[in-house]
């Protein structure tokens, strides 16, 4: 990469030294003749000849990296709808894992609650048993020996045989109680089971995401380097090229001896006379219609519209009445509406994160028709807005002041 940089800015330099040589030449020298003027003429074309061949060269360098960076556009789109669904994936597996845990904490405290239950009991049925011991049959023969009549003793008769019936019931009661306390155990081992496979599940989406984004990040990079580069290497063999085609035209009309250049007429603009549009979206505009630095690739570009910057989810609106003529997924601006409001004018939204319109659909003016976002090449949550007059995109504030 430095080699290649360094190339760059020789030929950079040689190119500077080449349009200063150039101007000074045409300032210092004025030719008296016309055969002088015809030798600096063909000199002249002959380096335009040359720029114009390295710029060749250039372009065809910009157009491979354009290549490559439309397929790894459409590798980081693939990856940037991959992280979302993965995401959306490890959303799911964190609110199972939630009730997992709200699950398991409910158990070990039936548990807590069975195992004290249990303790009771089993005191209970040792004071019984030492009673038992102790005591025999001779506490129960004593009992009647003492009951005052027949019936006092069949009274006592029939306490004791409840007490026998009670010892029964707790004993039952235990058996239950330890079967419950099994059978809870059980789910409990099912449910941590389930748990430790939500959790290994988590895990692994988890580094996929992380593997995924660092993967994004990589080729973002790379693209950005090679774009700038070439980008910056076209720019500058652009403007020689203009500087040696400015040259010659001078000695030609000097040659012919015109008292002025011929400019061609200027196109007067095309404004739209339909009224005046909605805003999009609510928000804060951080970047508007012009030349500016762009925010992912770094080179100066021409920005085609609005950046309403906005919380993901938000709605958009379309700023007239219309028809949706496209929706879907463009290379850098993610998911896209494009609404034809007739007279030659289209609106766009790009970035979105929903699309609530279909193709052919006849909208309103305030209708919703999407969702803010951040799909395709962006830095963050925002609303890309463009206004375009016979398919050229134009200032977007002259329809919506």
């Amino acid at each position: 990469m430095i080699k290649r940089l360094s190339c760059v800015a020789n030929k950079i330099s040689t190119l500077l030294i080449i349009s200063a040589v150039i101007f000074f030449t045409v300032v210092i020298s004025y030719a008296s003749n016309a055969s002088d003027l015809d030798e600096k003429i063909k000199q002249q074309e002959m380096e335009y000849q040359k720029i114009q061949r390295q710029i060749s060269s250039t372009r065809k360098k910009l157009s491979d990296t354009q290549a490559k960076e439309k397929s790894v556009t459409k590798q980081i789109q693939g990856l940037s709808q991959q992280i979302t669904l993965t995401q959306q994936k490890v959303n799911v597996v964190n609110l199972s894992v939630k009730r997992l845990s709200n699950n398991i904490t409910k158990l070990t405290d039936d548990i807590g609650k069975a195992d004290s239950k249990i303790k009771y009991i089993q005191g209970l049925l040792s004071e019984r048993l030492v009673s038992m011991y102790k005591y025999g049959g001779i506490t129960e023969f004593n009992l009647l020996l003492s009951s005052q009549g027949a019936e006092d003793a069949l009274n006592t008769s029939y306490l004791l045989g409840k007490i026998a019936d009670k010892d029964k019931q707790m004993i039952n009661e235990l058996s239950e109680e330890k079967k419950r306390l099994a059978e809870t155990k059980a789910k409990l081992r099912e449910e941590q089971g389930k748990y430790e496979v939500q959790r290994k599940v988590l895990t692994t989406k988890r580094k996929e995401l992380n593997s995924a984004a660092s993967e994004r990040n990589v080729l973002l990079s790379k693209v950005r380097k090679d774009k700038t580069l070439f980008m910056a290497e076209q720019q500058e063999l652009l403007k020689a090229s203009k500087e040696l085609q400015a040259t010659v035209k001078r000695l030609m009309a000097e040659k012919i001896a015109l008292n002025k250049k011929k400019f061609p007429d200027k196109k007067e603009v095309v404004y739209y006379r339909g009224g005046r549009l909605a805003m999009p979206t609510q928000g804060a505009i951080t970047s508007t219609y012009g030349t500016r630095i762009h925010p992912v690739f770094k080179t100066k570009i021409h920005h085609t519209g609005l950046d309403i910057t906005a919380p993901q989810g938000s709605p958009v609106i379309a700023a007239d009445s219309g028809e949706v003529l496209y929706t879907g997924w463009m290379r850098g601006y993610g998911q896209v509406i494009i609404l034809d409001h007739g007279a030659n004018l289209t609106t766009v939204y790009a970035h979105l994160s929903a699309i609530e319109c279909q193709e052919d659909a006849k909208v309103s003016r305030g209708a919703v028709i999407g969702r803010v976002g951040s799909t395709g090449v962006t830095t963050g949550n925002h609303l890309h807005f463009e206004v375009r007059l016979n398919g050229n995109a134009v200032d977007p504030m002259r329809y919506l002041r």
